[in-house]
């Protein structure tokens, strides 16, 4: 459902649950990153949340995450940085 979604859909922002081992998503990356290159540009942002601590570097994850935040996941965390992505 979310591949067809993204298809047809163009969000502002894409957060995605990495699960327990920041794989839950993997299939959705291709998808992604053909809408990115679409767009000419890195939009639209992804973040993932995640259980573990760390940047995309240091947890090894997709060039196309462009921030992680640690679970568990608050308004006052996850909201500060859509808002820093979706600006930029």
């Amino acid at each position: 459902m979310a591949a067809r979604t993204l298809r047809l859909l163009v969000p502002g922002a894409i957060v995605l649950d990495g699960g327990p081992d920041n794989k839950d998503c993997d299939n959705l990356m291709s998808g992604i990153e053909t809408l990115r290159r679409a767009s000419g540009k890195s939009f639209p942002p992804v973040i993932l949340l995640s259980t573990k601590n760390g940047t995309t570097e240091s947890l090894g994850l997709s060039s196309i995450i462009d921030a992680v935040v640690t679970k568990p996941i608050t308004p006052e965390r996850l909201q500060p940085v859509i808002d820093r992505l979706v600006s930029r």
